[in-house]
């Protein structure tokens, strides 16, 4: 009986093996893709595929039927040379049989780019074929929107895609605006080319939708798309962070914004105070109604903490580089110097973080670089560094915005876009928020609570650092005092470090909100930069990649 059993055993185990896609077992870990686009508006598609296979017969590579997109000239080689291209591409054909061949299979949705396997284990892939009509003739620009790495079951990967014009025609912000949507990383002009990349693999959920127009003559596209690229631009940006560039206004606009200007300076106050009280009489409400959260919000993640509070309302935009640097300052990483002068108290690099994230790390580094060989930092040296280096900081700034937003992605917490309001909140992300809420109002109360014996399990010094995130150490800092006499000179000089870190974070927070400002409308104008997460609405091309 027990033999009897043992074998049920294993056949059950297999069956439940068995149930899995071949894809479990397969990845792509990198992808390079090459756009050559043709006078006549089609593209020359090359793909090279870095790929570790297991299980499965064959790859397929979807293609959805836009009403205008052609496939032809599709060939596949490896390592071995070239494949042989059938007619008539039967999926159910066996791995032997697909071996060292590939086909194309019509589909209800359009076609499926198809090649076999051929051997298991590491294998890269060379991947052609003509995309014809890629580029459309609007009558006020050509251009294409179109997802180039849709949804698979093989991410991650790492994907670089280079777009150039075939016939040597430098393809430069002065013809051409690019965008880019669904993906961490970037998309820039380079040597004549238009480069993508990731900065982070793509993750499932996440693709490579790239938007490009070009001035009309560049090249001579065939296929004359109905309406204006302006249409195709807007339709793209909708749930992005991109937002809608400045339109010259006509002479009835620029008449009627002169009328209402005369009315501003009674409106204004209203503007602004009304929509201020209404805010902080809704987040009372909220925090009447939390329970207090006493450990550090999710997941101890001061990006995705600051990210959702900027989201809604609970947290400025510059609070989050004040709360690192306090944070530096309290893991004695840095020690401030001080001789009198709050405002301009030099900061010692004593040691870099010791078992910290990485963003911790980083914003050492740009410090160190900022101190020079004597190790001690001095607020005109920092904002001399950082007027002539500006990169390391936008660099640690918006990478923890994007690590924040790929977390929220992930975790589901917005019904649309990352940079969403709390009415967009699913019912993931309104339970991280009530992290947030729950730990403000056990702040805001802290010293009652303490004397009713609540023991907190996070130091008095991290709660300040989520004091400064939340904007309230103002409030905070008097209870903390109050409730640790037997520290009060460690507590007085930590509250003095807290105004330290504030005044170097306004003056390394303004250079970085000016030099933002000028690269976000270039961005926007479609000079290169940023991807965004969200968008790109009203592709062309995409559908699913994987192995079966």
């Amino acid at each position: 009986m027990k033999r009897v059993i043992a074998v049920l055993l294993a056949l059950c185990l297999y069956a439940a093996v068995c149930c899995f896609p071949a894809a479990a077992a397969n990845r792509v870990p990198e992808m390079e893709i090459d756009v050559a686009l043709r006078p006549d508006g089609s593209a020359v598609i090359t793909q090279t595929w870095t790929a570790d296979t297991e299980e499965g017969t064959e790859f397929y590579l979807a293609c959805r039927d836009s009403g205008y997109l052609e496939i032809t000239d599709f060939s596949v080689s490896d390592g071995n040379g070239a494949y042989t291209l059938l007619e008539n591409w039967d999926v159910d054909a066996s791995f032997e049989e697909k071996a060292g061949k590939c086909g194309i299979l019509e589909t209800g949705e359009g076609v499926e780019l198809c090649w076999g396997i051929g051997e298991y284990g590491s294998r890269q892939y060379t991947i052609t074929y003509v995309l014809h009509n890629l580029v459309g003739a609007y009558f006020d620009a050509d251009g294409f929107n179109h997802r180039f790495v849709d949804e698979t079951s093989l991410f991650p990967t790492d994907v670089t895609l280079t777009i150039r014009s075939q016939d040597g025609t430098p393809l430069t912000s002065e013809i051409c605006d690019i965008w880019a949507f669904g993906f961490d990383g970037q998309i820039q002009f380079e040597d004549g080319v238009i480069r993508a990349w990731g900065e982070s693999a793509l993750e499932s959920g996440e693709h490579m939708t790239i938007m490009v127009s070009l001035k009309k003559g560049v090249l001579s596209p065939v296929r004359n798309a109905d309406g204006s690229f302006g249409e195709v631009k807007e339709r793209a940006f909708g749930g992005s962070d991109y937002t809608e560039e400045d339109v010259e206004a006509t002479p009835g606009e620029i008449l009627l914004g002169t009328v209402i200007l005369l009315f501003a300076g009674v409106l204004v106050v209203l503007a602004v105070l009304i929509p201020v009280k209404l805010q902080k009489a809704r987040q009372r409400k909220q925090l009447e109604h939390v329970d207090y959260f006493r450990d550090a919000p999710n997941n101890g993640n001061l990006n995705v903490t600051h990210r959702l509070g900027v989201c809604c309302n609970l947290c400025q935009e510059d609070a989050l580089l004040g709360a690192y640097l306090l944070r530096l300052i309290s893991a004695g990483c840095l020690e401030p110097e001080e001789d009198g002068n709050s405002e301009q108290v030099n900061l010692r690099l004593v040691h870099p973080p010791q078992d910290a994230g990485q963003y911790d790390d980083i914003l050492y580094t740009v410090l160190e670089a900022a101190a020079g060989q004597d190790g001690v930092l001095q607020a005109k040296e920092l904002e001399r560094y950082c007027n002539h280096n500006s990169k390391p900081l936008a660099s640690f700034i918006e990478s923890c915005q994007r690590e924040a937003d790929r977390a929220l992605l992930r975790g589901g917490c917005f019904k649309g876009a990352v940079r969403s309001g709390v009415k967009n909140l699913t019912k993931q992300g309104q339970s991280q928020l009530d992290e947030i809420l729950g730990l403000k109002r056990f702040l805001l109360d802290f010293s009652l609570i303490h004397e009713r014996g609540v023991q907190e399990t996070v130091i008095w010094q991290d709660y300040l650092i989520y004091a400064v995130l939340l904007g309230i150490a103002d409030k905070v800092a008097p209870q903390i005092r109050e409730l640790y006499p037997e520290a009060l000179p460690q507590v007085e000089r930590f509250t003095r470090c807290i105004s330290y870190a504030g005044y170097y974070n306004h003056m390394m927070y303004g250079i970085y909100a000016r030099g933002h400002q000028l690269r976000e409308a270039a961005r926007r104008g479609g000079s290169g930069g940023r991807s965004s997460f969200g968008g790109g609405s009203g592709f062309s091309g995409g559908g699913g990649a994987g192995v079966r």
